[in-house]
């Protein structure tokens, strides 16, 4: 029992810090800014679990960074792109820190191979091992729905701002200094590539593309249409906010028709047994009560 309670011990520890650090670097995501340069300085501060996976992650990233190949770095860095680059974390930087994480999955399963726990240290350890990829992808999609919230409100004040008379690009540097999130953020690098000679339809689909959200492409393919065949642009802003807010209407109805099944699953297996083994548990002492 003593080595089972060490083990115990141990695997809470563990996750209990990468549940915290998890959480810490979502929250982190959702209000950091816009600049790269910001959130490393900001990222640098971080917590001593992680300086030390980033530590010993830097000591064996060569072979995790010769192991991923072009391909896959390519990947890698359209996934860390499209997810705003999580705090302040570049290409480098993330191989370094999922090779810490792997080297901690590593003795996690040498100890727990120790002490005859292998089946426990075989999950711990893939946990580990995969707990960065997981997380990115986690955190891709919680700013992909980020997005999706914001870009009808988004729309409905650039579309006034365009009615008072502004043109649309200064109207949409206007509109995304006065909010924050990563739509916004997706917006000023589109200016910002018009600032550079890019078209406005290259630097749109190129948000688009950054984006993963569905109601992005759909604005952006109505928008390039309109522009197309000269609809007024406030009138198609009006219409396209109108459209977007409707299909998230039926998002919103899809997620809850998702979530249904899950809760009776979880009314079935945890809550219902609870409640059976409750009321049996009275009637059996009221009749022992009884008899006695």
């Amino acid at each position: 029992m003593y080595p089972v309670s060490i083990l115990t011990a141990l695997a809470a520890f563990i996750l209990v810090l990468c549940a915290a650090q998890g959480v810490r670097m979502v929250s982190y995501d959702a209000a950091r800014s816009l600049s790269m340069e910001e959130n490393v300085a900001s990222q640098e501060k971080g917590s001593l679990v992680i300086k030390l996976v980033d530590r010993a992650g830097l000591r064996f990233s060569r072979l995790l960074s010769g192991a991923y190949g072009p391909r896959r770095r390519a990947r890698l860095e359209s996934r860390l792109k499209r997810a705003g680059y999580p705090a302040g974390l570049t290409q480098r930087k993330f191989i370094q820190r999922e090779t810490g994480f792997v080297v901690l999955g590593i003795i996690v399963l040498l100890f727990c191979f120790l002490i005859d726990e292998l089946i426990i240290g075989v999950g711990l350890g893939l946990l580990l091992a995969f707990w960065m990829q997981v997380w990115l992808t986690n955190t891709g999609l919680r700013r992909s729905q980020q997005i999706d919230r914001d870009l009808p409100d988004f729309l409905d004040v650039l579309s006034v701002t365009v009615r008072s008379g502004m043109s649309f690009r200064p109207a949409v540097e206007r509109v995304s200094s006065f909010h924050e999130g990563p739509l916004a953020e997706e917006m000023r690098g589109a200016i910002y590539s018009m600032r550079l000679g890019v078209t406005r339809r290259d630097a749109f689909i190129a948000a688009r593309d950054n984006s993963r959200s569905e109601n992005v492409a759909i604005f952006v393919s109505a928008f390039l249409q309109a522009e197309e065949l000269g609809t007024p642009l406030a009138d198609a802003l009006v219409d396209i906010s109108s459209e977007i807010r409707r299909e998230r209407a039926q998002q919103v109805r899809r997620a809850a028709a998702r979530a249904q099944p899950k809760i009776a699953i979880v009314v079935t297996t945890m809550i219902l047994p609870a409640t059976l083994i409750l009321i049996l548990g009275s009637m059996i002492l009221m009749n022992a009560g009884i008899g006695s």
